[in-house]
């Protein structure tokens, strides 16, 4: 980004702030899920007003949704965060193919501390989860002991930096560690910061030469599993966070990506207020013909979520 689009976004995020403040009064915005089913390809050009929504049944935000499939059956598994308690955990509710609902949301994993985007990997055999842990500024992975409820701490990969959302991948023989990071000047927001092992459970990840590999609000930070289209080339999903947290999702094709370079281009962009009027569309994951996404609505203040 050259100085006159940094001073352009700046100028959008105050002006959005202002806005927002307006907005929002007497209401009280609400994160919740979508769900639906399609195919692969659907993964490029997402339609999430075709998906359902899956709204929270008690005073709470639903986001950041993960799904997985075991013995033929769906799970999505999202951080659930009460306002009442202000902390987030990570829950799991059983779908259909459709993505329809087949049972309450309970949680599976609470720490003192709040919790967020749980992705999922399986590695040897093993089932792990990575939720987000910049409260105690640590990456660390749970392994699943009896699915989908039960997880134990595994292995701390990362210790001493706040990093959010996140992302494993392997690639050309390596695996890739993705996230946002407020390191030096960066913001969580506007960055993305790369680190590399050659092993997903590694406890020794040398970060990339060139970090931050981006650091603009409209793209930077991560969101959700980063995929290969049918040719076979890396998928990023990140966030438009210009207008406010969340606003926007943007994919792009990862280009070139070594120790010491990276490159990328955009190539799709959705608004949330393209959609049903919503203010926020942040996420987006797919397995095994069921994608889930998450968007945010407005709720008057004192209403029930339902």
């Amino acid at each position: 980004m050259n100085t006159w689009q940094r001073w352009a976004q700046a100028q959008a995020r105050r002006a959005g702030r202002r806005q927002d403040k307006r907005e929002e009064r007497g209401f009280t915005p609400q994160w919740f899920l979508l769900a639906g089913a399609c195919d692969a390809a659907a993964r490029l050009a997402p339609k999430p007003a075709e998906l359902t929504p899956l709204y929270p049944d008690e005073p709470a935000f639903w986001a950041d949704p993960f799904v997985w499939t075991r013995a033929g059956e769906r799970w999505i598994f999202f951080e659930d965060y009460p306002f009442a308690t202000r902390c987030g955990r990570i829950s799991v509710i059983p779908v259909d193919a459709a993505g329809l609902p087949l049972g309450p949301a309970r949680p599976v994993l609470e720490e003192p501390y709040h919790l967020s985007y749980p992705f999922l990997f399986e590695h040897g055999g093993e089932l792990y989860m990575m939720p987000e842990k910049t409260a105690v500024s640590r990456v660390d992975l749970y392994r699943c002991v009896e699915f989908p409820y039960r997880w134990e701490p595994a292995v701390t990969l990362i210790d001493g930096l706040k990093i959010a959302d996140a992302t494993l991948f392997e690639d050309a023989g390596r695996w890739w560690l993705f996230g946002a990071a407020k390191i030096g000047r960066a913001r969580i927001n506007e960055s993305l910061f790369a680190f590399y092992a050659d092993s997903p459970l590694s406890t020794h990840w040398t970060a990339h030469a060139a970090n931050p590999l981006v650091k603009d609000f409209s793209r930077g930070r991560p969101a959700g599993r980063i995929f290969r289209d049918e040719g076979g080339q890396l998928i990023r999903p990140s966030q438009d966070c210009v207008r406010r947290y969340g606003h926007g999702l943007q994919l792009s094709r990862i280009e070139e990506l070594s120790p010491t370079s990276y490159r990328e281009q955009g190539f799709l962009h959705l608004c949330s207020e393209d959609f049903s009027g919503w203010r926020g569309l942040h996420h987006l994951d797919w397995q095994d013909g069921l994608m889930v996404m998450d968007a945010q609505r407005r709720l008057p203040a004192g209403e029930p979520a339902s």
